[in-house]
């Protein structure tokens, strides 16, 4: 709803590529100047006057360049992501940075200067005004879910952060009926605290599986490649004073001896760096493979919790229940969900702080128009308990998904 997933899937492709092709800039370069080293040593003025130095240098400083704005626009896309995921999560349409910053780490200014810059081309359906009633100077209004609560006596539209005043803006009835629609999903409250399915896959981005089998498969493919390199550079290595080797060359028609070991040299320059490119690359591939692995075992923690809300001591309990002697605090749990929902591998759950205590909400959801006990417009549930404000009821697992 708040992301413009078409640009994003296209930029994300396209950022792949650019890491790629500046890997391969970077270091072929850095090949090629350090060949020139080597087989000028000493000989500066050759070495950079030769043709391929001054080429060399300006495609390092492309392939760093491409290298980099390909980890800041992925950054940028993952921070849009958490923001579109906290925003699913709001209940009254409206989204203080001072929170933001709560539950990620940062300061407000910080967190504003993200959204400034993932507004324009990442997001949408959300601006940036003014205000004096929080704790920074603007905040974040969001268009969607608006105009989706009606009244039952008038038939008036209002916008649902109306709708929480409990009562209709045109005949001040307060029999109203409401809807909040937050990714394509509805979602209604209940006192029925055995409604939620025990599905990880709710809490999974439908297609986490196929970004598994995809790392999974280009791990192995960077472990081929490195393996062929590694055992060509170490023949190569091995041959390179190897008398009988050069020998046998020489006998099937090399020429130049000087010619051919200099050639030699070069290919196991530019080997070596082919290996250090793989090597340098491989941690971003098992780092992406361990974050997805927590990521369904975190969905699947969540799917067999029946609150709305995993605190840090139900963090905790949960862990030491799979492995008592675990040394993983909460706070790295807590941190380690944020990432992975930056990553665009966990959905339906969101870091939010109540009671001045960080936790993560769970398929935050609202709202079912009546009290179960005497029928009156539920108002402002926000927590896993909720009063009637007319007949005094206490509704138990009010934010639980049906």
């Amino acid at each position: 709803m708040y992301l413009k997933n078409n640009l994003i899937a296209f930029l994300k492709i396209k950022n792949v590529i650019l890491l790629i092709i500046g890997v391969f800039l970077a270091s072929t370069s850095v090949a090629i100047i350090t060949q020139l080293i080597v087989g000028y040593f000493g000989d500066w003025f050759t070495v950079l006057h030769a043709r391929a130095f001054p080429e060399s240098v300006i495609l390092f400083i492309i392939g760093i360049a491409l290298i980099v704005y390909s980890r800041i626009s992925r950054k940028l896309i993952n921070d849009a992501v958490f923001f579109s995921d906290y925003f699913e999560g709001d209940l009254n349409g409206y989204v203080d940075f001072a929170e933001l910053a709560e539950v990620t780490g940062k300061t407000a200014g910080q967190i504003r200067s993200r959204v400034g810059l993932v507004r324009p081309l990442y997001m949408k359906n959300f601006r940036i005004i003014k205000t004096v009633n929080y704790r920074y100077p603007e905040i974040i209004e969001l268009y969607s879910k608006t105009v989706v609560c009606s009244c039952r006596s008038c038939g008036g539209m209002m916008e649902k952060r109306v709708y929480f005043e409990g009562r209709c803006p045109y005949c001040g009835s307060s029999d109203l009926t409401a809807q909040v629609i937050s990714g394509q999903r509805l979602y209604f409250i209940s006192d029925n605290v055995g409604r939620k399915p025990n599905n990880p896959v709710y809490y999974e981005r439908s297609n986490l599986q196929a970004k598994r089998i995809g790392y999974a498969v280009g791990f192995g493919v960077e472990l081929f490649f490195f393996l062929i390199f590694l055992i060509v550079f170490l023949t190569m290595v091995n041959n390179y004073n190897n008398e009988p080797y050069f020998r046998e060359m020489l006998g099937r028609g090399i020429t130049s001896y000087s010619l051919f070991r200099s050639g030699l040299l070069n290919a196991i320059i530019l080997f070596a760096f082919a290996l250090a490119a793989i090597v340098l690359t491989a941690p971003l591939t098992i780092s992406r493979m361990i974050t997805i692995e927590s990521a369904q075992r975190y969905a699947k923690d969540f799917a067999r919790y029946r609150g709305p809300f995993l605190t840090f001591r139900e963090l905790d309990r949960i862990q030491k229940s799979k492995d008592p002697d675990s040394s993983v605090t909460p706070a790295d749990q807590y941190n380690s969900i944020v990432k992975a929902i930056k990553e665009g591998y966990l959905c339906g759950c969101s870091p939010e702080k109540h009671g001045g205590a960080l936790r993560i909400a769970l398929a935050k959801q609202i709202v079912k128009d009546r009290c179960p006990g005497c029928g009156a417009p539920i108002v402002g549930a926000v927590t896993e308990n909720y009063r009637c404000g007319y007949c005094g009821r206490q509704i138990t697992g009010v934010i639980i998904k049906r």
